[in-house]
């Protein structure tokens, strides 16, 4: 019974991880699922493991993910369906398909259901080629056994049985899914040569193992990250509804910041959801950037003042420090260098120094760059640990704290988005007394001085 519920839960992997998002955007933002191109960015993801979305409001098909026809799943034989399927329940629709219905209501209070549709035929495939594997080896095994036994002498078979026994337990192994033995064998002879062949197929299955759990684990690993990210903007919206309802803004003028902040953040929040997808587009090169020119010393000002509030709350002083000319300007995509920002500072507050944090922002000129150091006066981090801060899902617990938090994925992501603007990032740290994250962009030749030229329209330019 343990095995059939295991067996089942395996099928079940893909719609409950699908299920995660899902559930994730319908509590958050329902309103994007009426976004037609929000939900082919979502069918997209479902389509790479095999399964597909319908999205329903007030009984009438939304959006219809087209994989479903190639499954043989009928729009029309489908819509008529499900009205009779439970809500959060996975149900086995047909012998290769499974369902999982959930109801909600849109931002309008319309009715609405989302069902999400798994194909896990393939699924089955890697099953039944994997027992194929492991049978044909046995067989093999066993004929060696056969042959072995009948040509061989008494006095022979003693030097027979030992190694024999070896490649028994290792198929028995094998068959139990544990790759994690070693067969050793010195011998020149048929038994040899099988004993080696059998080990480089453990190898084999071993690695092929470890591939399949590291693409498990990544894809939970990125689910979690987006819980991680959106934890930045909630806390800076409490904070200055906080200030709102304390009474701390006392004109018009101070109250309308405090709104816009809290406007300006509830976008941020909005497309962090989005972060799924922004890794894949990515590693794909095809992460779409939107290039203007930026005051970056004016750019930082605003950051810093947006934050100062956030890190406050965790005891943090936030600095800013720039030794650069007024109006000297950067081409960049705003809320992607803010990405930048905000991750190499959730890292420094997830290793903070226990008294008195400092984490500062400086801002320094070079020849055709303009390079930005985040610093903290935390922990620091191992000179042997230095170069995999920046790997994609390395814990930087195990070398800083071992009260860090995080997905990994934070400085990954700054890293792929310094790249993309054609800049360069790394770090520098001492143990016991901070580390700093640099990262560069270049600067627009000529920008100073065009814009003292234009100085009388100033007041247009948006920072």
């Amino acid at each position: 019974e343990e095995a059939s519920i295991g067996y089942l839960n395996l099928l079940e992997r893909e719609i409950r991880i699908a299920d995660r998002v899902v559930s994730l955007v319908i509590r958050e933002s329902p309103e994007v699922l009426e976004d037609i191109k929000y939900i082919q960015q979502l069918d997209a993801f479902m389509n790479a493991s095999n399964g597909g979305i319908i999205i329903r409001k007030n009984k009438e098909i939304v959006y219809y993910s087209p994989y479903l026809s190639s499954i043989n799943l009928g729009e029309e034989t489908i819509n008529s369906q499900i009205q009779s399927f439970p809500n959060k329940k996975i149900i086995n629709y047909s012998e290769n398909v499974y369902l999982e219905k959930l109801d909600f209501l849109f931002s309008d209070e319309s009715e609405g259901e989302a069902l999400i549709v798994s194909d896990v035929t393939s699924t089955l495939e890697d099953l039944a080629q994997f027992r194929y594997s492991v049978f044909i080896i046995l067989i093999l095994f066993l004929i060696a056994i056969v042959i072995i036994s009948t040509i061989t002498t008494y006095l022979l078979s003693r030097n027979i049985v030992k190694p024999l026994t070896q490649l028994e337990n290792a198929a028995l192994q094998i068959r139990k899914g544990n790759y994690d033995f070693k067969i050793n064998t010195t011998a020149k002879d048929e038994i040899g040569d099988l004993s080696r062949n059998f080990e480089e197929t453990r190898k084999q299955l071993k690695e092929t193992e470890k591939i399949k759990r590291k693409y498990d684990n990544n894809r939970n690993e990125l689910i979690s990250n987006i819980s991680h990210d959106l934890k930045t903007p909630i806390t800076t919206i409490k904070g200055y509804i906080e200030g709102i309802i304390d009474g701390i803004p006392s004109s018009k003028e101070k109250k309308d910041k405090y709104l816009q902040t809290i406007y300006q953040n509830t976008i941020n929040m909005e497309s962090l959801i989005n972060e799924l997808f922004q890794l894949s587009e990515l590693e794909l090169k095809e992460l779409p950037l939107n290039f203007v020119s930026i005051d970056i010393k004016a750019y930082l000002t605003d950051c810093v003042e947006e934050l100062k509030f956030y890190l406050a709350e965790k005891g943090i002083t936030l600095k800013f420090e720039a030794d650069y000319p007024e109006k000297e300007m950067v081409y960049a995509d705003r809320e992607k260098i803010k990405r930048v920002i905000l991750n190499i500072i959730n890292n420094a507050v997830n290793h903070k120094a226990s008294i008195d944090p400092v984490i500062t922002i400086n801002l320094i000129e070079k020849k055709e760059e303009a390079q930005i150091e985040i610093r903290d006066n935390g922990q620091g981090i191992p000179e042997k640990s230095l170069n995999n801060i920046f790997e994609r899902f390395y814990k930087a617990d195990k070398a800083r704290s071992a009260n860090s938090s995080g997905s990994g994925l934070g400085l990954y992501i700054a890293k792929e988005i310094v790249m993309s603007h054609e800049g360069r990032i790394w770090a520098k740290s001492q143990e016991g007394k901070g580390t700093s994250i640099f990262f560069t962009l270049k600067k627009i030749p000529g920008s100073s001085k065009m814009i003292k030229m234009g100085s009388n329209h100033e007041k247009n330019i948006n920072y």
